[in-house]
């Protein structure tokens, strides 16, 4: 799991450089990376994901996935999946200099201005990465609201079914292709949030919990570890505990 892709590097910003270096290690070493779609096929029919299966995902939609991840992807030809805030994204067309994004904060307080368009993917730019068959763009939801805190089960209820809703179709409109996966921001969900996402037409429902995906029950509690701006041997020690069940299991019921 990524959030951003830019010089900055911390926990939150991954550099350019150590991004590509992290890619080249998944390229060399023959990993497999999946869009939403070929998930689905995988948990739902019951086969087994090999070891070397992964998903690459970004949320939020940060511009610095465009300008520094998404070449590195096309280098290397791996898939990614990228969960955006609809309510973020605007028409800006496309941005070919490669600026440096404010700190995370900053960004999200831009967000907050109202100035969204200087730090978010634009349309433009998203139907170009879609079009190269290696992005596969999905929802975020569309307000990136922290419901469980501001919100009554009732006001839930009726918020859910409405930024959900709009979320996906604000994606199918836009790109022309259905939007069958949703991220909840901070991992937030409940039972009654996947009832609701359900309803509103999602197949699969994305965390923030740590841990491996191998049964079609994981479709509604897809798991993920973030990866960060760490090295190739940190890296190929997380895709090794995680990407085997039981000692994936083992590991977190240790460590946490």
């Amino acid at each position: 799991m990524y959030h951003h892709v830019n010089p900055r590097g911390n926990f939150i910003n991954v550099t350019p450089e150590r991004f590509e270096k992290q890619m080249e290690y998944l390229a060399k070493r023959g990993y497999k990376t999946l869009n939403t779609k070929e998930l689905y096929e995988i948990l739902h029919s019951g086969r087994e994901i090999d070891h070397k299966t992964l998903m690459i995902t970004f949320d939020d939609g940060w511009l610095d996935n465009y300008l520094f991840a998404f070449p590195i992807l096309k280098k290397y030809s791996l898939k990614a999946v990228i969960f955006v805030v609809t309510s973020w994204i605007k028409e800006r067309g496309i941005r070919k200099e490669r600026i440096e994004l404010p700190s995370h904060r900053e960004c999200v307080e831009l967000v907050k201005e109202g100035r969204a368009g200087e730090v978010m993917l634009s349309w433009d730019e998203i139907r170009q990465m879609e079009a190269s068959g290696l992005v596969d763009i999905q929802s975020h939801t569309h307000s990136h609201r922290r419901w469980k805190k501001e919100m009554n089960e009732v006001e839930q209820k009726e918020f859910l079914m409405k930024d959900l809703s709009i979320s996906k179709k604000t994606i199918e409109d836009r790109l022309g292709k259905t939007c069958n996966a949703l991220c909840w921001p901070w991992g937030d969900n409940s039972e009654l949030s996947r009832e609701i996402a359900l309803k509103a037409g999602y197949r699969m429902l994305f965390t923030t919990e740590k841990g491996t995906n191998h049964t079609a029950a994981d479709l509604l509690g897809i798991k993920r570890v973030v990866i960060g701006n760490i090295g190739v041997q940190s890296l190929g020690k997380k895709l090794f505990i995680h990407s085997r069940p039981l000692i994936s299991k083992l590991y977190l019921w240790i460590f946490g």
